[in-house]
């Protein structure tokens, strides 16, 4: 047999033992995430009770903020998403949940029961406002803003603009940014795309209470408005850095925010309001395929959802091919510049490798967005593609140069005697060679690379990961969404390393031959 076929039949034989492993993971989680029911053996439900127990809250809000001051002693459980604190509480990963009134309700209307109840009164009130970066921009901005509230509010504008969003009927108002006329400037306005009905997605447009308002601020006092989803907690950095203007998703006016940011005048008051799990349900008697039926529908035909993952994964692949094309052409530039004699060159070149390897790739990607590009206009696609491919180099070139420095320097010496040049001798015989151990490697920093482009949602960019976070928002239901995106990525990854091992398989193929010869 072959070489080739014995590898292709390890191959069929990893494929298979893969599948199998999928496999038992999707039905570990269709029982843990669907089947298995929670039930907390202490059933009190009481504001005191929660003082011991575990509360669910959105990272970075103010109901963050509310729990650590009135439950000192409790555990809380900090989720990225509402809708995650939200579903966490449903599915008794936690007791109790701390968020406002109107997302309570909310999802509650959405599950098409009552899921969740309220725990005691109201725990706090607090108006809301836009934040307001502290720049030249907003100097002149802001006034008017502040004076365009008071006016809505005194002639019922805002009356009619909340009753809109929030009493839960069909209406939904979309916007089109690109018609603004931006003769006094564009204001650059990040929002919390999975905060509805404040700021939201809807059918692939940015919608919501805060919008709406902003939106029409802009039309009024001819601004353009470049908007910027984003996660709540990057939000907020991005307004105290100057990298965005204006920020909207619900912001609750606090004293220790407005150290940092500026606030608009207040536009709504909203209650905090502790919850549980609701304990009868009425829609005990759906199957599980109704259940996935349902599931599926809200996912990715309400609205036209699928549009949202479409968009999503024209994102990632362009960011990672992008990312792997760049990324290789460094590693190999800085592969010779290691090969070279200078020890300046080869220093720099050490201390480059050592940051991007010991520095976390989410960190570096804050650093390059909110720090090093801050000022610029630089697409968050552009910036990310950067970070990615210097980090990929720094782990491939070290790849590379150990390859090569692994070839017999016999290699050298042979081609020298057959009157070969330097750099013909490294491309037709060195490198060529060194390539059967680079690409085992490079396979999975590349995987790697692919799999890392899911963090890009913290610097406004809308990958596959951040638009499954923007549906799940929606339909309060993780388990499709989830499993669609680590399905997609999974299929994305095995075709690259399917890819790969083809050409291992060549090269193998190429140099077997050459040492008969």
């Amino acid at each position: 047999m072959s070489f080739s076929s014995k590898n292709k039949k390890g191959l069929n034989i990893d494929i298979i033992f893969i599948l199998i492993i999928i496999f038992i993971i999707i039905i570990l989680c269709l029982y843990f995430f669907v089947f298995k029911k929670k039930n907390d053996v202490n059933q009190i439900k009481s504001i005191e009770d929660a003082k011991h127990s575990t509360i669910a809250v959105l990272t970075g809000s103010n109901a963050e903020n509310v729990a650590h001051e009135l439950f000192p002693e409790a555990t809380i459980q900090t989720y990225n998403l509402n809708s995650d604190a939200l579903y966490a509480v449903d599915m008794g990963n936690a007791k109790y949940g701390m968020a406002l009134e109107f997302a309570i309700i909310d999802y509650n209307l959405n599950s098409g029961e009552n899921r969740l109840e309220f725990v005691g009164d109201a725990l706090d009130e607090k108006y809301t406002g836009i934040f307001f970066a502290r720049n030249e921009i907003n100097k002149k901005v802001l006034p008017l803003f502040n004076e365009y509230i008071k006016r809505i509010k005194s002639d019922g504008t805002l009356a009619e603009i909340d009753k809109r969003w929030f009493n839960h009927g069909d209406e939904i108002l979309v916007f089109d940014f690109d018609k603004l006329d931006n003769s006094n400037g564009t204001l650059i306005y990040a929002i919390d795309s999975t905060y509805p009905p404040y700021t939201y997605i809807y059918n692939n447009q940015v919608v919501g209470f805060d919008v709406e308002v902003v939106y029409k601020f802009c039309k009024e006092y001819h601004y353009g408005l470049d908007v910027r989803p984003i996660d709540y907690s990057g939000m907020l950095v991005g307004i105290k850095s100057g990298k965005y203007d204006i920020g909207g998703g619900g912001n609750a006016i606090t004293e220790e925010r407005k150290k940092s940011v500026d606030f608009s005048e207040p536009l709504r008051k909203n209650k905090m309001c502790l919850f549980a799990k609701y304990n009868k349900s009425d829609n005990e008697n759906i199957t599980f395929i109704q259940k996935i039926k349902d599931s599926f529908r809200k996912t990715f035909i309400q609205e036209g959802r699928y549009k949202l993952f479409i968009d999503g994964l024209k994102s990632t692949i362009f960011m990672s091919i992008f990312s792997i094309l760049l990324g290789t052409i460094l590693s190999f530039a800085i592969c010779l510049l290691r090969l070279t004699n200078s020890n300046l060159i080869n220093k720099f070149c050490d201390i480059y490798v050592s940051i991007l390897e010991g520095v976390p790739i989410l960190v570096i990607l804050l650093l390059f967005y909110y720090i090093i590009f801050n000022s610029t206009s630089l697409k968050g696609e552009y910036i990310a593609i950067l970070a990615f491919s210097l980090n990929f180099s720094a782990y491939v070139s070290e790849t590379m140069i150990t390859a090569i420095k692994a070839v017999d320097i016999g290699q050298w010496e042979a081609a020298y005697a057959l009157g070969f040049g330097y750099w013909t001798t490294f491309i037709k015989f060195i490198f060529k060679q060194s390539l059967i151990q680079i690409i085992p490697v490079y396979k999975g920093e590349v995987i790697s690379l692919i799999k890392s482009t899911s963090i890009v949602g913290y610097i406004a960019v809308q990958d596959l990961t951040k638009m499954s976070d923007i549906v799940r928002s929606r339909t309060f239901e993780p388990f499709i969404p989830i499993l669609s995106v680590a399905l997609v990525y999974y299929i994305f990854s095995f075709l690259v390393a399917l890819v790969l091992n083809r050409i291992l398989l060549k090269f193998n193929w190429i140099n077997k031959n050459y040492n008969k010869n």
